[in-house]
């Protein structure tokens, strides 16, 4: 009998603990059971099914750096069903002929491609080095993916950034005053108004592609942060102020039949997770399954927005559904890789020389102090090398996570 009653104990306490592991949080009940309770395409199908509605698709990218956003990204512009080019943020405009020079050439050597980004990067940022790896390897996949496809077919990438070539920059003062000239000053809009400016490049090299190339009407847009979102509130206390905030939005407001906007999980840009956590204790609650999805009437797409505060209290609050049109799971914050260095990019002794006269300018220090710093030479050690990293403070936030998941 005592055996018995043992026994039957430990399986009450065994069904016990597995009941409430399988019960979720009374906060996180609504996501889980909207992600139980529907069948969801992966992140790529998703996409791709956006396009036989849409012709544009501007995916909010999450940190500069994540590395595993971009094989998404690869995987989808890699099926033959993408027929369309590639817009980034990253990259200053008047780069886009290098950049789509060598992704029309034919049978290069991996020395030869290597050599080809390598000669891009040197020219493709405003800053001193664009160091995120991300953007070389989709570089060289686009190459490779070209390979395989007829000339009319081939994908191009034009990068949307302001002009900007640093063979014109010649002191401090000047190149300084272009940075001060695109950020608000004194609650003063931008002299140079980055958002709209990259919306305009858009618009006519997008134009401009489908007239010489029908076939050339679909587009991904890769945009970071704000530049990604395709609505903005309404701003305060002026709601009837024209007022576009974003790349994302001009586009959306030029196209508004034509462009979807979709959000790609991440961390918000105050180093904080969405929805206090929720959403990512959710999609590990219910097993980090890659999906896709529309925002419009589910419980995501109601969750109040919280990655970008739009300056404080002057924007109305709104929810996600607002923003997004739609959004992709890839990868729970503890896949994330942060991919940072361009191999080889510093073997060039030419352009070793390059980088300290650009970063005294950027640090507005003179050469002769650029060339002594120590931290000047790290960096030009570490990127010459890809590293790859783990977000940081993930103790924290699957402390944060793990605290919905308690029933």
């Amino acid at each position: 009998m005592k055996k018995i009653v043992t026994t039957i104990l430990i399986s009450v306490g065994f069904c016990s603990a597995v009941f409430t592991q399988t019960l979720p949080n009374d906060s996180i009940k609504p996501y889980v059971d909207f992600l139980s309770g529907n069948t969801f395409l992966s992140p790529k199908e998703y996409v791709l099914k956006s396009f036989e509605e849409k012709d544009i698709i501007v995916l909010c990218e999450r940190l500069h750096p994540e590395f595993k956003q971009y094989e998404m990204i690869v995987e989808i512009i890699k099926d033959k069903r993408f027929t369309g080019n590639v817009y980034t943020e990253v990259g200053v405009f008047n780069t886009g002929k290098q950049i789509n020079d060598f992704l029309l050439k034919e049978n290069l050597t991996e020395i030869d491609i290597k050599e080809h980004i390598l000669a891009i990067f040197k020219n493709l940022d405003m800053f001193s080095l664009w160091p995120n790896y991300n953007y070389y390897y989709l570089l060289e996949n686009i190459y490779q993916i070209n390979q395989e496809r007829q000339l009319n077919e081939k994908i191009q990438l034009f990068p949307l950034d302001v002009m900007f070539s640093w063979d014109s920059i010649k002191c401090d003062d000047q190149y300084n005053m272009f940075l001060d000239m695109m950020e608000p000053q004194h609650n003063f809009p931008p002299i140079i108004d980055r958002n709209v400016i990259m919306a305009q490049y858009f618009i006519r090299k997008y134009d401009q592609e489908k007239y010489y190339n029908p076939n050339k009407k679909k587009a991904i847009i890769i945009m970071n942060t704000y530049h990604g979102y395709t609505r903005t509130p309404k701003y305060l206390p002026h709601p009837t102020e024209p007022n576009t905030y974003s790349t994302a939005e001009y586009i959306f407001k030029t196209f508004p039949n034509s462009t979807k906007g979709i959000l790609i999980n991440g961390i918000s840009n105050s180093w904080n997770l969405v929805a206090n956590g929720k959403w990512d204790a959710t999609f590990r609650f219910t097993g980090n399954k890659n999906v896709g999805f529309d925002m419009q009437d589910t419980p995501f797409g109601k969750t109040k927005f919280d990655m970008y505060n739009f300056g404080g209290n002057a924007y109305e609050t709104v929810n996600f559904e607002y923003i997004f049109d739609g959004m992709v799971f890839y990868e729970p914050i503890e896949n994330f890789e942060l991919a940072v260095g361009i191999p080889g990019i510093f073997d060039d002794t030419a352009f070793v020389t390059e980088f300290y006269r650009r970063t005294s300018m950027e640090e507005r220090i003179t050469i002769e102090e650029s060339l002594s710093s120590e931290e000047i030479r790290n960096y030009i050690e570490d990127w010459n090398v890809k590293k790859v990293n783990k977000i940081s403070d993930l103790d924290k936030f699957n402390t944060l996570i793990d605290k919905w998941m308690t029933k």
